[in-house]
């Protein structure tokens, strides 16, 4: 499972170089297992795609105790109700 990644470019375009990414689902839920594709990463040069990746669970990332999924709950409604105001 490579962890690296080198993408090279002409000198002077590192301004111009993007990077998204799109998940296999809306959101992550734990458990995740260690070499899990969660989505890709897409690499842009003024606006090219020139590299595509899978976006792979790098640890395991088990489910949390109780007081932890409420508090991730409540968070990600938070984010829900009002992370467009800070986008």
């Amino acid at each position: 499972m490579p962890v690296h990644l080198t993408v090279t470019i002409p000198r002077g375009q590192l301004k111009n170089l993007k990077a998204s990414y799109t998940l296999t689902e809306p959101q992550l839920t734990a458990p995740l297992k260690k070499g899990q594709v969660v989505g890709t990463i897409d690499f842009q040069l003024n606006g090219k795609s020139i590299e595509q990746r899978p976006l792979i669970v790098m640890e395991n990332v088990e489910e949390g105790g109780f007081f932890g999924r409420m508090w991730d709950f409540v968070m990600m409604k938070f984010h829900q109700w009002f992370g467009s105001w800070f986008s």
